[in-house]
């Protein structure tokens, strides 16, 4: 009989925690709801996708990626969208060392490269900092005959936009 008091004891605080939360939460929660765009043509074959949230600090930052892969050739690109909240000025493209493109839509992307890896970074409409980050087995190889094309980052770029 103990058992049961408890239970029910516990079941009743719980809900009454679950009821005081949720009024106070809601607003929350909203900030949390985003619709992206995601990219629907590669310039490689994918066949393994994965999508990371990480909020771990509500109030600071959100931070959304979106990994798509060809398992056989390693070559694997993220498409990653960052917003600080607290402190917009940290969410800046940074341009130093990058050379200035356009999208269709008159956007300014910043394209950096280096022998593992390529990127494209610019601001999108919603106030995230979008990036792509393109590599190959696991950035620890030259690109090689894998290198892409600017324009084929761009093309992923204006899908998106």
């Amino acid at each position: 009989m103990k058992r049961k008091i408890t239970f029910c004891m516990l079941l009743s605080l719980t809900f009454l925690l679950l009821s005081a939360c949720k009024s106070e939460n809601k607003p929350e929660f909203n900030r949390l709801m985003y619709d992206f765009k995601e990219p629907t043509s590669f310039p490689f074959e994918v066949n393994d996708v994965a999508t990371t949230i990480d909020i771990a600090q509500v109030d600071y930052m959100h931070q959304f990626v979106f990994h798509y892969r060809n398992k056989e050739t390693t070559q694997q690109i993220n498409y990653i969208l960052s917003k600080v909240l607290e402190e917009p000025k940290d969410n800046e493209v940074l341009k130093d060392g990058k050379k200035e493109y356009r999208l269709n839509n008159g956007v300014a992307v910043f394209y950096e490269e280096d022998s593992t890896s390529q990127s494209l970074w610019w601001k999108n409409e919603d106030g995230f900092l979008a990036r792509y980050i393109y590599y190959i087995d696991g950035n620890t190889r030259d690109l090689g005959e894998y290198k892409l094309e600017i324009r084929e980052l761009v093309d992923l770029a204006n899908q998106v936009q």
